[in-house]
């Protein structure tokens, strides 16, 4: 699992007195670079620590956007507030809407007339701040660690895995999950010809060439696999959950 990294050049943690509780500051580089998924989550994370103490913040009501976004984010340490920058207000704005779109905040019943204040739904509640979601800090860094424990990856799909973890990054979810389908399609028609050229069967190779999509491939990969299983018998272990 991916988690939350924030460089410790930008994003100074500190204590507010009042909680004797970390908090966070963004510098206005850190502004521009944080993204709005990570923005989300560090909303998400000091929503649920307001939100699950008992104890009073003097400072500010405890559920609202506006004082996290002053007090917290931008406040500096000796007090007044962070020049901000020109792109943080909106992605700000994106990062609570990201966080009601997964149901995990809601307008606050007890103040009903005022969009600001929210309260954690009942899933907010049940999930921890650092599940909220995987975030990608480097795709060269993603990229070896998938090569460190599956091998080399192919050429082509290594190209689309790049691009949809950059596109994520970027929150433009849409192309990401196109580009994650893309390299996905390019390892079944791999399998699939690997498949064929395995089992070396003239029945087997007239199957492969009558595939005309991807979901061919695919059931023909599944057709596939007990021929697999017993040619390479004492090898179960890279069958498992293949055909899923």
């Amino acid at each position: 699992m991916l988690t939350l990294l924030i460089s410790s050049d930008n994003l100074f943690p500190r204590k507010q007195r009042e909680l004797r509780m970390e908090t966070f500051t963004l510098e206005p580089n850190a502004q521009e670079r944080i993204s709005v998924e990570e923005l989300a989550s560090l909303i998400f994370k000091i929503l649920k620590r307001n939100l699950s103490t008992r104890k009073r913040i003097t400072s500010y009501y405890r559920g609202s956007l506006q004082s996290i976004m002053s007090l917290e984010l931008l406040r500096l340490p000796g007090g007044g507030e962070i020049k901000r920058h020109p792109s943080f207000e909106r992605k700000f704005a994106r990062a609570v809407q990201m966080l009601r779109d997964k149901g995990l905040i809601m307008q606050d019943h007890t103040q009903p007339h005022a969009q600001e204040f929210v309260e954690l739904t009942e899933n907010g509640e049940k999930m921890e701040s650092e599940q909220f979601l995987p975030i990608v800090e480097s795709s060269d860094k993603m990229i070896d660690e998938i090569k460190s424990s599956a091998g080399p990856l192919d050429e082509v799909a290594e190209v689309y895995l790049r691009e949809s973890l950059e596109t994520f990054k970027s929150n433009f979810l849409i192309s990401s999950a196109f580009c994650l389908g893309a390299m996905s399609e390019r390892y079944i028609l791999l399998l699939a010809e690997a498949v064929e050229t395995d089992l070396k069967d003239p029945g087997i190779s007239r199957a492969y060439s009558n595939c005309r999509s991807v979901k061919h491939y695919a059931k023909f990969i599944n057709d596939n696999l007990n021929k697999l299983r017993r040619k390479h018998s004492g090898n179960d272990v890279i069958f498992r959950e293949l055909d899923t």
